[in-house]
């Protein structure tokens, strides 16, 4: 029974994500054909989110250990565990960011338009387009003071929320850019819309722990194991104290 009702939450949800985006996708369409309209297309994607939370019936929570300093840049790298981790960031960390992921969203009907446009693709299995992307991001990040997210696992895992093994490239950018890192804690998201084929929704309560900045001045090659063993650890120590594996 429980099933049937997060099918048919499943159902309204997905209504309601493609009726809001298709009466603002005149809107993107102007505002990310140019990367002069990027902040405003940034914001009403900030929107959409939020439209989604409220006609979703999602509550969401952040926690932040000091507040973000909106001056800086950061390498953002939070644990990945729902699509919806997507739309929770973007509304809630008040910062002008876009998100780095495989190149496969670019691809996505009418949704990719994000990944062709203000987010930044990579292709894996082609090392020289992976190459300029890298670059892309790092330059952001560099001359533009702009902020980026890396989903360090580079995928959603199958048993979330154990998390994957990080990659490197978030540690590796924000250490050649001498960036500081935003590690951010995803909670319960999973629960509320899963991922791995799962057709399912049902309301509840995100909440995003966002830690102290770890800074980058002064780390070089070297630092990145140990640098991404932090973060790992201050993830999954955090999702620890919420009750998960135990």
């Amino acid at each position: 029974m429980r099933n049937n009702i997060k099918i048919l939450f499943a159902i309204y949800f997905g209504f309601s994500v493609m009726i809001c985006f298709l009466l603002l996708y005149p809107l993107f369409l102007i505002t990310l054909s140019t990367p002069k309209l990027y902040r405003q297309a940034h914001s009403l994607r900030k929107f959409w989110g939020w439209w989604l939370f409220i006609t979703g019936f999602i509550r969401i929570k952040q926690i932040k250990e000091q507040p973000i300093n909106k001056d800086l840049a950061y390498v953002i790298t939070p644990n990945h565990t729902s699509k919806l981790d997507i739309v929770s960031l973007t509304i809630k960390i008040p910062l002008y960011f876009n998100f780095m992921a495989k190149i496969e969203l670019a691809r996505v009907p009418v949704f990719g338009i994000f990944f062709r446009t203000i987010d930044i693709a990579v292709d894996r299995k082609n090392a020289r387009h992976a190459a300029k992307a890298y670059q892309k991001a790092k330059d952001q990040l560099t001359y533009y003071k702009q902020s980026i997210v890396i989903f360090p696992e580079g995928t959603i895992p199958s048993n979330t929320p154990k998390l994957n093994k990080f990659k490197d490239g978030a540690f590796k950018m924000a250490i050649e850019s001498q960036t500081p890192i935003l590690p951010v804690t995803i909670i319960n998201n999973w629960n509320i819309l899963p991922d791995q084929g799962k057709f399912h929704f049902f309301p509840g309560k995100c909440i995003q722990y966002i830690h102290t900045p770890i800074p980058t001045i002064g780390l070089t090659e070297n630092d990145i194991p140990a640098l991404k063993e932090k973060v790992f650890n201050l993830i999954q120590n955090k999702l620890a104290e919420y009750g998960y594996f135990e």
